[in-house]
């Protein structure tokens, strides 16, 4: 690659042999992406590994090297979800809750690391650092070097921030620099389309659904979404936010998409529409039947598939504020109109802990949530179910990534509340 003054001095070691590493790290990235050139990272980063597992994400000799050597990523950072040892909210056993710890020994030097290198601050734990509680949001076009696969799509669809799906590890090492290679999504022609998707559906889908379907088709394409705005309208607001939140989230993990445009509505399909699908792109139609068959397309992969669901685990990604009401809302409806005072099924429902506490705030609501059996919590449901112990629960979910990547069966919002205060799942012939 073609590198700056600045740059070549850093790769022969005149600031240091530890950043001399962090350079070399970079620049073979670079390499392997194609790109020609490094570019400045010009915000803070989100990266996707908060815990201190091993063979997963950064060792501790590495974190300490990079400290030692007075090394800090160029702006703040937030990362993923703290690890599940909120052992109360998440109605664990003695069992589990040894499991756990033994697999997270190492965690409270890992996040004492974390600070030394940047981390926003000790609360700075989610897969939504864009809401405006958290406020890691970046502006339209800033060039970030991120890695939550959820996080990146978000910033570059609903944001019109730049940055591609990097690897972990090399997020860090890339804001420590403060650099990334100019490749990929940070390029105009990269961002361009490749494919079109015609919703036409007759009513709002599911956004987890909508998503999954996208992103079987168009793998790591860039897709072009049209007909989302006769349901969500044209005006960037909380609802359509949320709503892209949960296309995207499921975007990204059951394909690998890195940004999509909806036409009319997210910014760069406002100012550029039709214009940003190449000449040879490729059309998708979406309708009822092809959501409904993909529905029911998912295995069961409980151990017993006939079992009776003994936890719901609601947050992947982290739900809004707007999110939270509404499941608080709804189970609370459900339960009068079945004349119970209490769910059938444990549920935990996991936001942001900035958000967490603007929820909490009204201590009445906070109460009632958990004496009808419901808890709140600040961690990463996936890293929960990642455990052995925990994935042979019966766990029922509205999130598509968790059903993808755990044996957690997925069901559709309204009719996950049906099960969390009854325990009945109906199943159609």
């Amino acid at each position: 690659m073609e590198l700056t003054k600045e740059e070549k001095e850093i790769l022969e070691g005149q600031k240091g042999s530890v950043l001399q590493k962090v350079m070399k790290s970079l620049v073979l990235y670079g390499e392997a992406l194609g790109a020609e050139r490094l570019v400045d990272i010009e915000g803070p980063g989100h990266f996707s590994i908060p815990f201190a597992i091993p063979g997963v994400g950064l060792r501790l000799e590495m974190l300490d090297e990079l400290v030692g050597a007075g090394l800090s990523t160029k702006y703040p950072f937030t990362l993923d979800p703290k690890s599940p040892s909120d052992f109360e909210n998440l109605f664990v056993n003695e069992e589990q809750k040894h499991s756990i710890e033994e697999m997270l020994v190492n965690q409270d030097a890992y996040d004492k690391r974390m600070l030394q290198l940047g981390l926003q601050d000790e609360e700075a734990y989610t897969c939504t650092p864009y809401f405006p509680e958290v406020g890691n949001i970046p502006n339209k076009g800033t060039i970030l070097a991120w890695s939550e696969s959820s996080c990146v799509v978000y910033a570059n669809s609903v944001l019109g921030a730049r940055t591609n799906r990097n690897a972990a590890i090399m997020d860090i090492l890339s804001n420590i620099a403060g650099k990334t290679p100019l490749a990929g999504l940070l390029t105009d022609e990269g961002r361009r389309a490749s494919w079109r998707i015609e919703v036409n559906t007759t009513s709002l889908p599911n956004p987890q659904l909508l998503g999954a379907a996208i992103g079987m088709k168009v793998i790591e394409d860039v897709p072009y979404i049209k007909g989302l705005d006769r349901f969500l309208g044209t005006e960037m607001n909380d609802t359509s936010r949320d709503y892209l939140k949960e296309m995207g989230a499921a975007c990204a993990a059951i394909g690998a998409v890195g940004l999509y445009h909806v036409e009319y509505i997210t910014p760069e399909a406002v100012e550029q529409g039709g214009d940003l699908l190449l000449p040879d792109y490729r059309i998708y139609p979406i309708d009822d039947s092809e959501l409904e068959s993909l529905m029911e397309s998912y295995p069961i992969m409980w151990a017993d598939k006939g079992a009776k669901p003994q936890k719901c685990l609601i947050g992947c990604p982290h739900l809004s504020l707007r999110e939270l009401e509404w499941w608080d809302r709804n189970i609370h409806a459900a339960l009068r109109a079945h004349g119970q005072m209490r769910v059938a099924v444990n549920t935990v429902l996991c936001a942001a802990p900035q958000v967490l506490k603007e929820f909490m705030a009204d201590s009445e609501r906070c109460e009632n949530l958990k004496n009808v059996g419901v808890r709140l919590s600040g961690t990463c449901i996936e890293a929960y179910m990642d455990n052995q112990l925990c994935a042979r629960e019966a766990v029922v979910t509205n999130s598509n990534k968790l059903r993808a990547f755990t044996p957690a069966r997925m069901f559709l919002d309204e009719d996950l509340v049906e099960i969390i205060v009854t325990g009945r799942i109906e199943e159609e012939d």
